[in-house]
């Protein structure tokens, strides 16, 4: 009769023990993967680049590279893009420089320079 009981523990024990993992592996460690697809912290800036150089020259870009941030003050920061706009069979590399405010997130301006 000793036997069957402690057999019968063992069993409820084995149930509750593989519960008991099964449990914590799917809701106690709340663990999200990280994206795939995350955006840079340059890709807001990016997009208005590209769409004011299309405004500007009249032309879509073709491609563009990200050259670097520089942050001037706590206040000012710069990201600056290389682009290259096909226009009417000719290819143009314009440098932007997209100035904003880093705490605000506040676009101040745009400048384009022309890459020969």
């Amino acid at each position: 009769m000793k036997s069957s009981v402690t057999s019968k523990i063992k069993r409820k024990l084995a149930a509750g023990s593989f519960l008991l993992i099964l449990c914590s592996s799917s809701i106690g460690f709340p663990y999200q993967m990280p994206s795939a697809h995350a955006e840079p912290a340059y890709a807001k800036w990016g997009v208005i680049a590209v769409k004011k150089a299309e405004t500007k020259y009249g032309a879509p870009v073709k491609d563009y590279a990200h050259i670097g941030r520089t942050v001037i003050s706590e206040s000012i920061a710069e990201e600056k893009f290389r682009l290259l706009i096909k226009k009417e069979n000719k290819e143009l590399t314009v440098e932007v420089t997209v100035r904003f405010n880093p705490k605000t997130d506040e676009l101040s301006n745009v400048d384009f320079a022309t890459v020969r």
